[in-house]
């Protein structure tokens, strides 16, 4: 009995995760979805870095960022990268805050998710940039 309930919400848990990753994929795939998710990465990427990495190549590429602020390596770029993610997701989150008007704790909890976001994404650059001898 356990073992047929168990199963049952196993089998309509992938139902739903394949029904969500499908509607997910036809939305994108419309509308020109998958050619703005792919302009976002482009930019992500030359922003954060990836093309001074892989061009000019710090001596030692390490797990760790390279202390200089001349080179760059490829986990600079990664770190760079999710900086700059996170920044653009909180400031998402405060453009909709200010967008979402349904209920007004919603709109708090954009406001503040993005506000942290930011802040979260701030304080890691500084600390990247303190850690390469910027500052």
């Amino acid at each position: 009995m356990l073992r047929q309930a168990l199963e049952s919400a196993y089998t309509r848990t992938l139902g739903e995760l394949k029904g969500t990753v499908a509607r997910s994929m036809s939305s994108l795939m419309e509308g020109g979805g998958l050619v703005r998710v792919l302009y976002v990465v482009i930019i992500v990427v030359y922003m954060s870095g990836f093309s001074l990495a892989v061009l000019y190549p710090a001596p030692v590429q390490s797990l760790t960022p390279y202390p200089s602020p001349s080179f760059e390596t490829i986990p600079d770029a990664f770190v760079n990268a999710f900086v700059i993610a996170l920044g653009g997701a909180g400031i998402y989150l405060v453009y909709l805050s200010g967008r979402q008007t349904a209920t007004p704790r919603m709109v708090n909890f954009y406001l503040s998710a993005g506000l942290l976001l930011l802040i979260v994404s701030l304080f890691i650059g500084i600390d990247m940039a303190v850690l390469k001898g910027f500052g």
